[in-house]
């Protein structure tokens, strides 16, 4: 059943990624997505059905476009891959919280509904995430026309859900909330209402005072805004592992960058997807991550 889900959930997120590649190609031309079938962006002939499987047909086509032959950026397969296994990961995670699974989510009662609910959103979350970092690696430039409609939206289902665990004893649900499992006693004790309210501050406040003292040179007012919207569906302290993670990677990356003079230590590099990649690692392994921190040895 595990890897019938898994496989389930990877084809369905390459169907998203095929959305994902249109909403990323038409936000400039302020074409809706929702609109009117696709079309090659090079001999705009409208596609048929087999010309839009994801991942498949771009290697059948040999990347190129079946009619005029015009070759086809490599973006299209590798975001449909990449939501693919994005989301069946992201599944993988939500049903091995301890006794989880397909018979708790289909009971019929009030918790199942709201698992379901947060596990769409755990899906939209991911969905939010990739869009802002590949158009971020495209144009330079925050995706505000999808990020400031998923913070709201986010914080409403987070108060929302935060209201019914303050006065039901969901003990599923509760698990949810917590990326960095029962280890977060490290951290100290938190209400889930103060994680929220610590989770944007830290979470946007940090990146704003970086984007402040650099005077954006480093990171912008965006990535400080998208930091915000992580820090809201993580909360606090699962905000603070994933900056961590966010500027190890983000480090890492540039310097093998600058190794292989594919940047300068000048050059500018976005730095939403590093957001993304520690938001995500905390979402898929936060706990597994602070396992292995708590199993390393002191030196004394």
């Amino acid at each position: 059943m595990g890897a019938f889900v898994f496989v389930l959930f990877f084809v369905f997120g390459t169907i998203v990624g095929s959305f994902l590649n249109v909403l990323i190609d038409r936000i400039d031309t302020k074409e809706s997505p929702f609109r009117g079938r696709s079309f090659c962006p090079y001999c705009q002939k409208t596609l048929s059905w087999w010309e839009m499987v994801p991942i498949v047909n771009f290697f059948y086509l040999k990347g190129k476009c079946f009619t005029c032959h015009h070759k086809l950026p490599l973006q299209y397969p590798l975001v449909e891959f990449l939501t693919g296994l994005s989301f069946a990961l992201i599944s993988w995670r939500f049903f091995h919280f301890p006794l989880i699974n397909f018979y708790v989510m289909f009971s019929l009662n009030l918790e199942s509904v709201l698992l379901w609910i947060n596990f769409i959103f755990w899906l939209y979350w991911v969905f939010v995430l990739l869009a802002i970092s590949i158009y971020d690696l495209k144009k330079y430039l925050i995706l505000n026309e999808v990020l400031f409609p998923a913070i709201i939206i986010s914080f409403i289902w987070r108060i929302v859900l935060g209201i019914f665990l303050q006065f039901k004893d969901f003990a599923f649900l509760a698990q949810t909330t917590n990326f960095l499992g029962p280890q977060t006693y490290i951290f100290g004790h938190y209400s889930y209402f103060v994680s929220l309210f610590l989770g944007g501050v830290v979470g946007g406040g940090l990146i704003a005072a970086f984007a402040y003292l650099t005077k954006e040179r480093a990171m912008g007012w965006g990535d400080a805004i998208l930091a915000f919207f992580i820090g809201l569906i993580l909360g606090w302290p699962d905000i603070l592992i994933a900056l961590i993670l966010s500027f190890l990677s983000g480090g890492l990356i540039s310097l093998i960058l600058v190794i292989f003079k594919r940047k300068t230590f000048k050059s500018y590099i976005p730095f939403a997807p590093f957001l993304t990649l520690g938001a995500l690692l905390v979402m898929l392994f936060g706990d597994i991550i602070i396992k292995g921190y708590l199993s390393i040895p002191l030196i004394s």
